[in-house]
């Protein structure tokens, strides 16, 4: 018989890639484990069984064991599998059909464990915890000392804890799904390296995407397109908890081009992390700081930025703590208003960017900030400050200097201040103003703050 060209075609839509075969191939292939051509193994020949009620971890891992012996990729057909602690040995490469190959906790233990390996790779296949609690940070793929690992077009739900674990690991993340988490979509702990891009992640209990570092150094990860929206604060706290990205002592990351909706607490939280760069994001509807740098950091640039609907805009604080050198500039932030935060307590906010020490604030467009569009130190924590080139549009005070310090040195110049209900530039001690609006006249009691053409209206 002769195949037409259309009819060619016509078959090789209608059935799984890696079933295409010339004859002599299928004829050859041994009953258990042989090899389908170039495309790999298929685990069905080793038992695996699509829709079987009982835990086929044993079936899946001697599969995988083979297939990695081979050096070949193991083929997982569309199905429903019960499965637990299967262990990935080194060069796995498993490839199931997208949204069809459905992987199910058998008893809330994670799915996938893989320790001290080189690599491995994770294509087309959807996790499921049914939502079965399990001990905090534990997750539905657990990851320890993988040198490489690429997860790619995989889908992550009803975490009892955490999606995806990654400890000490390098490796890609990419255009994969992660909802319905009880903590987090994904905990990286001490891991270097990582790109983590295209995915979208809701519906978590705590936080979207964490790296996190035992000591602060140089992480190096790349976050970049992801979309993460309704971001939860069930364990409370005042801020390791509802936000949709965090850092925590990760330096040299760069956080570009995501979208955030709906987080309980923040947007981008970077807690001592240094030279982390926050770039070209968007984020809307936040309960308490946009984007945040604070505590031990040093070198941070929020640039083009697009924040809209949060109590406040942007932190960047802590001197105290050594939290100081930043850029914040070409930031667009609408409609920040004081307000209670989601754990309870006093109303915070109203703020569109505050900042402490060694920052440049400039080419920021600020409006409808409740209390201050541009804060410039609290307390004694105000050192070396520049607001230039911004423009503020209705706000409470369009920009407040702290007048604390004994040696203070900050310029306000060539901005644009736009209906400021309580002055342009004023002068303020633990945010309550001691001056008149500095933009009319000079007070002595600002000596050290250089003020000069701003465009008042």
């Amino acid at each position: 018989m002769v195949l037409s060209r259309r009819g060619f075609l016509a078959a090789g839509l209608t059935a799984p890639a890696w079933f295409h075969l010339p004859a002599r191939a299928q004829s050859a292939a041994p009953s258990r484990g042989g090899p389908l051509g170039h495309f790999g193994l298929d685990a069905a020949q080793f038992g695996l069984r699509p829709g079987a009620s009982e835990d086929q971890s044993s079936r899946l891992q001697a599969a995988l064991n083979e297939a990695a012996k081979r050096n070949a990729p193991l083929m997982v057909p569309a199905g429903r599998y019960r499965l637990a602690s299967v262990r990935l040995p080194d060069g796995a490469n498993i490839v199931g059909m997208p949204g069809q190959t459905l992987l199910v906790t058998a008893n809330g233990n994670p799915l996938f464990v893989a320790n001290n390996i080189a690599r491995a790779n994770l294509t087309g296949l959807a996790f499921d915890g049914l939502d079965i609690p399990s001990p905090q940070r534990d997750g539905l793929v657990a990851c320890n000392n993988i040198g490489a690992i690429t997860i790619s077009d995989c889908d992550f739900a009803k975490a009892g804890s955490v999606g995806l674990t990654l400890h000490r690991c390098g490796g890609r993340i990419v255009a994969s799904r992660f909802r319905g988490m009880r903590d987090s979509a994904l905990f990286s702990f001490d891991s270097a390296g990582l790109i983590i891009e295209q995915n979208d992640i809701e519906d978590c209990g705590n936080n979207g995407i964490q790296i996190w570092r035992s000591q602060a150094g140089d992480d190096r990860s790349i976050l970049r397109g992801n979309r993460v929206s309704r971001i939860r604060a069930d364990a409370g706290g005042n801020g390791q908890n509802g936000n949709g990205i965090s850092l925590y002592r990760a330096g040299g990351v760069i956080i570009e081009g995501n979208q955030l909706r709906d987080c309980a607490m923040t947007f981008i939280r970077n807690n001592s992390g240094s030279g982390v760069q926050i770039l070209g994001n968007q984020g809307r509807r936040c309960g308490e700081v946009a984007l945040y740098a604070e505590f031990a950091f040093e070198g941070t640039i929020m640039a083009n930025n697009l924040v809209e609907d949060c109590a406040q805009g942007a932190n960047i604080t802590n001197l105290d703590h050594g939290g100081r050198l930043a850029v914040f500039a070409n930031n667009i932030i609408r409609n920040a208003k004081r307000d209670l935060p989601p754990n309870g307590g006093e109303p915070v906010g109203g703020i569109g960017v505050h900042v402490e020490a060694e920052v440049a604030v400039t080419g920021n467009v600020i409006e409808n900030a409740s209390e201050i569009g541009i804060s410039l130190g609290w307390s004694w924590g105000m050192r070396n400050l520049v607001a230039t080139g911004n423009i503020v549009r209705k706000a409470g005070i369009g920009i407040a200097v702290s007048l604390v310090p004994k040696e203070r040195n900050a310029v306000i110049a060539n901005n644009v201040i736009d209906e400021a209900r309580n002055g342009a530039i004023v002068g303020t001690e633990y945010g309550k103003p001691v001056t008149g609006d500095l933009a009319k006249a000079p007070d002595a009691r600002a000596a050290g703050i250089r003020v000069e053409n701003n465009a008042v209206r």
